[in-house]
């Protein structure tokens, strides 16, 4: 036999003149087998989160959803690109309805401003039959149908009547496309025309201003 030579049970060895029992060592104390487990526990943790990472970031750069694998779906109130604009509000019915033919406005196109607040692509300013610009209109937008502002500006003062009718025919003319809720939006314009507070109605928020003396509507999101 060889020094080291275990026996067939594999419980002695052989030291070259007698059969010594194999030593197996102690298993570690409780608080060594913690320390060893919150480390394992932490790295399956970040083993999970990397998968996840690296999972999405490959589902981000593909354009269908993998084999087996449930379609992304978003709820209804997930922000979209219609929600950038007034809800139903149009150039035909804020110029040509609400502008032109009940107030005799003249209405100009000028190029959108890149810095202005909404980024709009084209803007417009309505001037009262006289001319003046102690009140206006101004109108940004996208398209016909893709408006993004709408700010009325009063410098008549904050409590002329020619003001609060300006501000609560706006409001009004908004919100067309909701006939339920054109009463409401004249009422608060109406209420709020010589202050400085804001609501939302129907998806349409309305910020009344006092420097300059405005009314401001913009899309909700």
């Amino acid at each position: 036999m060889t020094v080291g030579q275990r026996s067939p049970d594999g419980r002695f060895w052989w030291d070259g003149s007698a059969w010594r029992p194999v030593q197996t060592a102690p298993p570690p104390p409780p608080s060594a087998r913690k320390s060893l487990a919150l480390p394992l526990a932490a790295m399956t943790a970040g083993a999970l989160v990397l998968g996840i990472v690296l999972g999405g970031g490959a589902g981000w750069l593909t354009t269908e959803p993998r084999a087996g694998a449930a379609a992304l779906t978003f709820g209804d109130d997930f922000p979209d690109v219609d929600d950038q604009y007034l809800p139903g509000v149009t150039l035909t019915l804020i110029v040509d309805e609400w502008m032109k033919k009940a107030n005799s406005y003249t209405c100009t196109n000028q190029p959108g401003d890149p810095d202005t607040w909404s980024k709009a692509k084209q803007r417009m300013r309505c001037l009262p039959p006289d001319g003046q610009e102690n009140r206006y209109v101004d109108i940004e937008y996208d398209a016909a149908r893709k408006i993004r502002v709408l700010k009325a500006t009063c410098r008549l003062g904050v409590r002329a009547e020619a003001c609060t009718t300006l501000f609560a025919t706006m409001a009004d003319a908004a919100l067309v496309p909701q006939p339920e809720l054109r009463k409401r939006a004249m009422a608060w314009a109406t209420k709020n025309a010589a202050g400085d507070r804001g609501t939302i109605i129907g998806g349409i928020r309305l910020q009344a201003d006092l420097s300059p003396h405005s009314l401001r509507l913009t899309p909700e999101s």
